[in-house]
């Protein structure tokens, strides 16, 4: 631990990111895809409209390996960072007004509103009930 002026420690920062068996599953798929695609290349009889078809999923789980692998909620004491597959978005705790917990058939969602505008995360994340926990107590929202 930091010590900060004031006698306070600082906690090292969490991050939390997606669960490794949806990152693993969503890559198997891109390269099962891949495969696919491969294989029809080999095939004599294979129609325009398979090679689109096996494109487009190729494309699809490119783009969702890409977005789960950058995906991270980092909570630390300056307050919460979120790192998109385009963006890195600071919230600071001061910021945070109401945490909303949302159950669902899939998972559970949380909807956070900052004075920034909303932030949203789900169960898909690991440790999402550890986050959101820590957005609460930080924020001071207990």
């Amino acid at each position: 631990m930091v010590q900060l002026p004031r006698g306070r420690e600082a906690l090292a920062p969490e991050t939390f990111r997606p669960r490794v068996v949806l990152r693993t599953v969503v890559l198997a798929a891109d390269t099962l895809w891949i495969g696919v695609f491969v294989a029809l290349l080999g095939l004599h009889g294979a129609t325009n409209s398979a090679f689109l078809s096996s494109a487009f999923f190729i494309a699809l789980f490119t783009a969702c390996s890409m977005f789960y692998g950058r995906l991270a909620y980092t909570v630390s004491d300056a307050g919460l960072t979120v790192r998109t597959f385009s963006a890195v978005r600071h919230f600071s705790f001061d910021d945070i007004l109401r945490v909303d917990v949302l159950p669902g058939l899939l998972g559970t969602s949380y909807a956070v509103r900052t004075r920034m505008g909303p932030l949203q995360f789900s169960s898909l994340l690991g440790g999402h009930e550890r986050l959101c926990h820590l957005i609460v107590r930080r924020a001071g929202l207990v």
